[in-house]
């Protein structure tokens, strides 16, 4: 088992990424990756995700797949996510997320592959800074939400090399931005 778990927001859910992950071509790229199992968190897309996943439960069984990945979808949990990943971590899988700080940090945690993927059209496109922020760092793997097989490919040598979170911040050798920096530079709160 190999588990690939996609949140996409709860309040106000990123529909354009279930919609993506849910497309025929980066389904492949799943199965490709070896995922055996997709679990999205559709938020109060409910009715989205029944929509896409259906047609793409279609495609699956239209290439015999339909066993080799096997589609789920929770609702929003006020309990946090920490169950989901840490399945993705036991199955050395992948997350996809959008770029919700929150979302991002709860990830880190876990050490595990984590693929962000801005909402665009959102207002001061602050998902977008954070992203690319974070991966300079090291720390994931940005994606963008009209081709994600780019970001599936590159997830799995990612593991190797990316930055450990919390970083080590003590000592001239281990000079690595925190979260927290991050966040303050990306907000524009510099001292």
């Amino acid at each position: 088992m190999k588990a690939c778990f996609v949140t996409t927001g709860a309040t106000a859910p990123f529909t354009g990424l279930i919609e993506s992950i849910l497309n025929p071509s980066i389904l492949d790229a799943l199965h490709e990756h070896g995922c055996t199992h997709l679990l999205i968190q559709y938020g109060t897309a409910k009715d989205v995700f029944q929509t896409a996943s259906d047609a793409a439960r279609a495609h699956l069984q239209s290439r015999s797949l339909q066993q080799a990945l096997v589609i789920d979808g929770i609702d929003f949990n006020p309990a946090g996510l920490q169950e989901q990943f840490r399945l993705v971590q036991q199955t050395s899988g992948l997350v996809i997320s959008h770029a919700g700080s929150g979302s991002i940090l709860e990830a880190l945690r876990f050490q595990i592959p984590l693929i962000v993927v801005p909402n665009t059209a959102l207002l001061d496109n602050h998902q977008e800074e954070l992203a690319v922020a974070m991966e300079r760092s090291n720390y994931l793997i940005r994606g963008d939400v009209n081709n994600l097989g780019p970001a599936i490919e590159k997830s799995e040598g990612f593991r190797v090399k990316m930055s450990q979170f919390p970083p080590l911040t003590s000592g001239k050798h281990r000079e690595t931005k925190s979260f927290a920096a991050i966040m303050d530079e990306t907000l524009g709160f510099l001292d």
